[in-house]
């Protein structure tokens, strides 16, 4: 019984810490675009990609680090595929959404 009241304290000190959180990144679209853009930077950057460093900021915007160098881009993700722009490139639309007139109303 002390050993399974201990495991539920490491479960909860675990989820508390973000260590699961971090690990379901990729599941819920969070994160997603990380892969493409450490691939793009290393080019840009002409740096390994093991040695870049991506910080997710907000609203898309992301920024590369490495080498001694930065670099930002934009993504747009819809659900793990993600489209990818530099920075000073262009905006990145959203989707088509469909017209809500012919849309079912809420009852």
């Amino acid at each position: 019984m002390r050993r399974l009241a201990f495991l539920a304290v490491l479960a909860l000190a675990a989820i508390g810490s973000g260590c699961v959180e971090g690990a379901l990144d990729g599941i819920n679209g969070r994160g997603a675009a990380t892969p493409q853009i450490r691939s793009r930077a290393s080019s840009d950057l002409d740096c390994p990609d093991t040695e870049i460093r991506v910080i997710e900021e907000f609203g898309g915007r992301y920024k590369a680090v490495g080498c001694g160098r930065k670099a930002y881009y934009q993504a747009a993700c819809d659900g793990l595929r993600c489209a990818v722009e530099s920075g000073d490139g262009p905006m990145i639309p959203s989707r088509d959404r469909p017209d809500p007139e012919g849309a079912v109303p809420p009852r």
